[in-house]
């Protein structure tokens, strides 16, 4: 293929990608209507361009196909976040992210501990994060250590199948994240499904949405002969909006509040 071809192809892909960017911004995400209309425009978009993106040689190299779930839920819940917050805060992160897991320390000696502790930063990639950007300083007798990092309040994984090998990764992931902040919701979204008799409900995954409610045989088989992809299921993202809607508006910890309902640990 010339490169003139290539050219042309991304060309198109971003001509329909500004179309779906107008297409969303007359409206604002805030009601069932409106994100049936996101999914409507995103499908459109998502139809138009996603034999193109994946006929590509080096497709995957792009990250094209792979980052465009992970937009999508940008535009999901910034609205939702405006009408949950009174004003948005500066520390708001909204995206993609390197999210804070554990801190380990590995002073060379037991003298070093009071000089030199060695701090250590673990962190996980994420899809999508919605949370809060924090500065954490660590200071010793002679040092003082600082790092920004990201405590997601939702973290969602994004994949175009979810598959047994891809359902252990994030299962580890969800604990470690939950072990650094239990009241963060750990979310698979995923376009098609490969899995038959595991056991994802006994893992820290809050839920697995299958979007287009196929197999990723079906994916495959439409692929190979050229039609268009399973569309997004638009109940299926109002009910993962009306997820994360009561996440956020809900009041995590309150002992006065234990006392009213009679439950003391209140986790999604």
């Amino acid at each position: 293929m010339k490169k003139s071809e290539i050219d042309s192809e991304i060309a198109d892909v971003y001509s329909r990608y500004l179309k779906f960017l107008e297409d969303i911004s007359s409206f604002k995400i805030d009601s069932n209507e409106n994100i049936s209309k996101l999914v409507s425009s995103f499908n459109s978009y998502r139809n138009d361009t996603l034999l193109i993106i994946e006929s590509r040689a080096n497709s995957g190299q792009e990250n094209i196909r792979s980052s465009m779930l992970e937009e999508f839920f940008c535009h999901l819940f910034s609205d939702l976040i405006e009408k949950s917050l009174e004003t948005i805060p500066t520390n708001l992160f909204i995206g993609k992210a390197n999210s804070y897991v554990d801190l380990t320390f590995s002073p060379s000696s037991f003298k070093d501990i009071f000089v030199s502790p060695n701090p250590y930063i673990h962190t996980k990639d994420q899809d999508f994060v919605l949370g809060v950007k924090l500065d954490l300083q660590i200071t010793s007798t002679e040092k003082t250590y600082k790092e920004s990092i990201i405590i997601p309040a939702l973290a969602v994984e994004c994949k175009t199948y979810i598959e047994r090998n891809m359902l252990d990764s994030c299962a580890g992931t969800a604990r470690r994240l939950k072990s650094a902040m239990p009241y963060c919701i750990y979310i698979v979204a995923a376009e098609y499904m490969k899995l038959k008799d595991e056991q994802p409900e006994l893992s820290d995954i809050n839920e697995i949405y299958i979007l287009c409610k196929a197999s990723n045989a079906d994916r495959l088989k439409y692929k190979a002969e050229k039609k268009s992809p399973h569309p997004i299921d638009e109940l299926l993202i109002i009910d993962f909006f009306d997820k994360v809607k009561g996440h956020l508006n809900s009041i995590w910890w309150s002992p006065d509040k234990a006392l009213e309902t009679g439950k003391v640990i209140n986790r999604p």
